[in-house]
């Protein structure tokens, strides 16, 4: 990839990677699927996991092993966000940090 492509600044923090092995998920033939989301709170992104990319994604292997698909509004939008691991945030378990990435609430 060129070094203008936003996905190359996408990070995984060890403690995500360590939380993932936790679950019984190997990095290296598991991909992160972010997905930019609509709903009537407002837009965000969904993460999941699979054994699979996103049907027409783009795809980025980050340090770790870990491959990332991204649909196209995501990897126009989250150039320098990192995916991490914490259990003292209200919502426990992985999280986006980026400041395009809002917490909203869904009805």
């Amino acid at each position: 990839m060129g070094g203008t492509d936003p996905t190359e600044t996408i990070r995984v923090t060890d403690r995500a990677l360590a939380a993932l092995r936790a679950e019984g998920l190997d990095p290296l033939r598991t991909y992160l699927r972010i997905q930019h989301v609509l709903g009537c709170g407002g837009t965000g992104y969904r993460l999941t996991f699979g054994d699979a990319g996103l049907p027409g994604g783009v795809e980025v292997r980050v340090p770790g092993g870990l491959t990332v698909s991204l649909d196209a509004y995501a990897k126009a939008r989250l150039s320098g966000a990192s995916i991490d691991y914490d259990l003292t945030k209200e919502t426990e378990g992985y999280w986006l940090d980026h400041p395009d990435a809002a917490f909203a609430a869904f009805c």
